[in-house]
């Protein structure tokens, strides 16, 4: 803390110790600026950092033990110094340091700002070139890069083969087809369909087994409408409604090869009916043309209420 000191006693022997009102040290008159020696040391010091990563780099490429590797770094300073001395090395020159002496009459400030000036671009490029996070994070976003970019190949690459495989036919070697393809599956219920819902069926009903439910049918709906009537002398009228009502409701809830086989049975029935009707007038005598069409009408609409 700012309030924190030592005792009294102990910075009294401090100040004995560094002395009072003494003579000024030799580096305290020294030409040079105290800003240029700082910029100075720090671009030795960077130089030496670069150096020894450099040599640390090479000495782990080649497998170098640390007493090896110490030897290299002696060799190689001995070798930067030697160079720096003739001046024939990539060292500091002494044509670099002579420019930057200050000048007759020249001030402290301008010398100051002048060395500013002279190393300020050397400086920088000197931090960003030894900056080694910038590099990494640029390595690393790239394999991060390539990484994606493998991920979206080898998806594509996937789905391409599964769209493949629903759309191939699987055929083993040398496979014939012997024979049409068979279906065990039952077709789609639908609605109001009293033939399908009838769960003894196990299968669809060929057109023989389709007649034979539809005379049951009949009967069964012809029965219970008679057991609902009463008296003889609506016997009759009873009849045609219950004919009607059976073909109502078995024309409405036939399949489409019911209906085929209902309407050509009609037709049949009718067409007996014109040809019987036709020999009855035959053994009468004859009637006119216009009678005999009249009498086709009738018999059509009789035949079609009784249900043929």
């Amino acid at each position: 803390m700012g309030h924190k000191r030592k005792k009294l006693s102990e910075r009294v022997a401090d100040r004995t110790n560094k002395g009072f009102d003494e003579s000024p040290f030799r580096n305290a008159t020294a030409d040079t600026p105290k800003g240029f020696s700082r910029i100075m040391f720090k671009k030795e010091s960077m130089a030496q950092r670069a150096k020894d990563k450099r040599q640390h780099s090479s000495s782990e490429d080649l497998g170098l033990t640390a007493k090896e590797k110490k030897a290299a770094a002696a060799a190689a300073n001995n070798t930067a110094n030697k160079n720096n001395k003739d001046g024939t090395g990539k060292g500091y020159g002494k044509q670099e340091t002579s420019e930057l002496r200050i000048q007759p009459g020249e001030r402290m400030g301008d010398f100051s700002r002048r060395v500013d000036d002279h190393m300020r671009e050397k400086m920088m490029k000197a931090t960003r070139d030894n900056t080694s996070t910038g590099s990494k994070k640029k390595k690393y976003f790239e394999k991060l890069k390539a990484k994606e970019q493998s991920k979206k190949l080898k998806a594509q690459e996937e789905k391409a083969y599964e769209e493949y495989e629903t759309i191939k036919d699987r055929i083993r070697l040398n496979e014939v087809a012997e024979a049409p393809p068979t279906f065990t599956a039952l077709p789609k219920k639908r609605k109001n369909d009293d033939f399908m819902a009838n769960k003894k069926w196990k299968n669809a009903p060929g057109e023989e087994d389709f007649e034979d439910q539809i005379a049951d049918l009949d009967q069964t709906k012809k029965r219970k409408l008679l057991e609902a009537g009463k008296g003889e002398e609506d016997k009759d009228k009873r009849t045609s409604v219950v004919e009607n009502g059976i073909k109502k409701s078995r024309l409405k809830n036939l399949t489409p090869a019911g209906r085929r086989i209902i309407e050509e049975e009609r037709k049949q029935a009718i067409e007996n009916y014109r040809l019987m009707k036709a020999r009855k007038e035959l053994d009468r005598g004859g009637r006119s043309a216009k009678g005999n069409d009249e009498d086709a009408a009738a018999d059509d609409a009789e035949a079609a209420a009784a249900g043929y």
